[in-house]
Formats: structure tokens, sequence, C-alpha cells
């Protein structure tokens, strides 16, 4: 009964966890390698927020019905976070995020943003991929 329950459980968790889509849709002439999953991300509300130079490297499309949750920005940020990391991002601008309602009780998140290379003299200098070399 108790292995019953938690296969139950398990497969719940994947479904709910799969409902999540993420795409990357890259941006612009120049590819950089991707950063570590450890690499600082910095995010912005706003272009005006951004203080430096910056190039749009990609951009990022989150969306999660949160069947039987509550979600919020900070639920989709890991995500985003990760897919900027992918593209060589080491900021993303928060363009729009929208609620969805997918139940009386659910309501989950929808974001655009866009993923930015800053390229002011504070961050460190570009890793061109080999999409980059003639």
């Amino acid at each position: 009964m108790r292995t019953s329950i938690s296969y139950v459980l398990s497969i719940a968790a994947i479904w709910i966890a799969g409902c999540a889509t993420t795409s990357l849709t890259p941006v612009g002439t120049r590819a950089y390698r991707p950063l570590l999953a450890g690499d600082e991300v910095t995010v912005f509300s706003a272009d005006t927020d951004v203080r430096e130079p910056f190039e749009v490297v990609g951009i990022i499309d989150y969306a999660n019905p949160g069947k039987y949750q509550v979600l919020t920005l900070g639920d989709a940020l890991p995500e985003l976070l990760d897919r900027a990391r992918v593209a060589g991002a080491n900021g993303i601008i928060i363009d729009r995020t929208e609620l969805i309602r997918s139940g009386i009780i659910s309501t989950g998140i929808a974001v655009r943003a866009r993923a930015i290379r800053l390229t002011g003299r504070g961050s460190p200098p570009a890793a061109p991929s080999e999409r980059d070399v003639p």
C-alpha cells in the first residue's frame, strides 16, 4: 500500500512539474558560451534599471499554469536564470508577467524576459562561441 501511494505521489509531482514550459530564442548575430550553473545573473525590472551597456542575446518565455498551486515571479526565476546562463547572458530584463488562472485555487504565471549580456567595464570580457570564429 505504501509503495503504491509513493508511486502515485511521484507521478503527480512529475505531472505538475511537467506543466511548465520554457523556451529560449537566440537574438542577434553573436553567441556566447553558456555560463556555469553557479554564475551570477542579475535581474532587472526595466531597461532603465541597467546602468551599463548591454546587448540582448535572447528572449526567454516561461509559462506554468500552476495546477493546484499559487505561483509568483519568484517561482519562475530559477528557470529564467538557468535559460539565461545557457545563452551566455549575465542579466535578464523582465518585460512582462501575467497571472494564469487555471482553476478555482490555481494561479500560474507567464513571463517574458530578455537575456542580456552586460558589456560595461565591470563585466568580464565576452567569450565568443565557435559561431563567432571565421
